[in-house]
């Protein structure tokens, strides 16, 4: 065995070998609210799996010498059908000790807490040549395979869409910010990804932060005419017009067949026309 610090992906791998009937569902941290906030065409299976936590009132003594003090209480949170959700009370090793419950989901998104950093901190088998931490964002490392920093970059985002639908509108953009910035080795394929971060954005009207990722999908792959529609569409939201005939047109230079960009297109030189200038015109003929 490895003398290697783990965390997150790798704790979870640990994790399985030693508890795998709670490893297993606690190693899929994500949140209901990804799927509930999501188009009803975009929507992708995300349901409630991980760590959450709440604090309670402890009371010792009476009287004069009564004494409360607050503290952690770790539960391990596992949606089931029906609005439903499995709380069991765990302890910082995640075995269970305490009988459990069921509760609404509702309850889920306003009385517990996520616990992202729960993987996070947990370390086994520390080495002194350690590698350097990969970047992690909510408790996830984005790292491994392509699949893996996938799936743990869209539960970090899924995470952020908890803190939108919470209300907590900083964290929320904060995780956003640093998925759409963040420093890894990426490949073709997860333009897919940063684009349906993107479409998600636009939809709960952060244009600004839906530009950033798909801007970002731009730099993994400029020829994808879906992705410079879905960039016209968010500029258009933001009321900058020429912007939105630019990336129109690359849309139409990718694919003349594109009849969304191009009808589009036909509808801003109409609606619009005022607000844009001759050469946007001219093109558009």
């Amino acid at each position: 065995m490895g003398r290697a610090v783990v965390v997150l992906t790798g704790f979870w791998a640990t994790l399985a070998n030693r508890t795998p009937g709670i490893a297993e569902t606690a190693a899929r941290q994500v949140s209901s609210a990804y799927a509930e906030l999501m188009p009803q065409d975009e929507k992708k299976s995300s349901p409630i799996h991980g760590v959450f936590s709440t604090i309670e009132r402890i009371q010792s003594g009476s009287g004069a010498s009564k004494k409360v003090k607050t503290a952690k209480r770790f539960w391990l949170i596992h949606e089931k059908k029906n609005g439903k959700a499995e709380a069991t009370p765990v302890n910082e090793n995640l075995v269970a000790i305490g009988e459990k419950k069921i509760v609404s989901l509702d309850n889920v998104l306003s009385v517990f807490q996520p616990e992202p950093d729960f993987y996070q901190h947990k370390q086994f088998f520390p080495s002194e040549d350690a590698k350097p931490k990969a970047p992690t964002i909510e408790g996830f490392e984005i790292s491994g395979s392509p699949e893996e920093m996938e799936k743990n970059a869209r539960a970090s985002f899924g995470m952020g869409l908890m803190y939108l639908k919470q209300g907590n509108h900083e964290r929320a953009q904060h995780v956003f910010e640093k998925l759409a910035k963040v420093e890894v080795d990426l490949k073709p394929e997860h333009k897919h990804m940063f684009n349906d971060f993107g479409v998600s954005l636009r939809k709960q009207h952060l244009f600004d932060t839906a530009l950033k990722h798909y801007l970002r999908a731009m730099t993994i792959a400029s020829d994808d005419d879906n992705l410079m529609h879905n960039i016209a569409r968010a500029y258009y939201e933001k009321a900058e017009f020429h912007q939105a005939v630019v990336y129109l047109k690359k849309s139409l230079e990718l694919n003349p067949e594109h009849e969304m960009s191009r009808r589009f297109l036909e509808w801003l030189k109409r609606k619009h026309k005022e607000s844009l200038s001759p050469a946007d015109l001219f093109d558009m003929e």
